[in-house]
């Protein structure tokens, strides 16, 4: 019998551990998304009312080369 309570008192636990484990990782998961979104709004800031339109040629155009010039190594 008491080896019956030990098991079902593991088994609830590891039930608890789990469903908590979900909860937590969903937590983890949104605050990702949320970092990654604002993260991607400020880059447009950055990117589209702070640089000059040469700024973004020129940063266009280094991206570009970076990536011709990656493939012949």
């Amino acid at each position: 019998m008491k080896r019956f309570l030990m098991y079902l008192v593991l088994a609830i636990a590891a039930i608890g551990l789990v469903t908590n484990l979900d909860y937590f990782m969903g937590m983890i998961l949104n605050s990702l998304v949320t970092l990654l979104i604002i993260g991607l709004i400020l880059y447009g800031i950055y990117y589209f009312f702070i640089l000059t339109p040469s700024q973004r040629k020129y940063k266009r155009a280094l991206r570009k080369s970076k990536r011709k010039y990656r493939n012949r190594k």
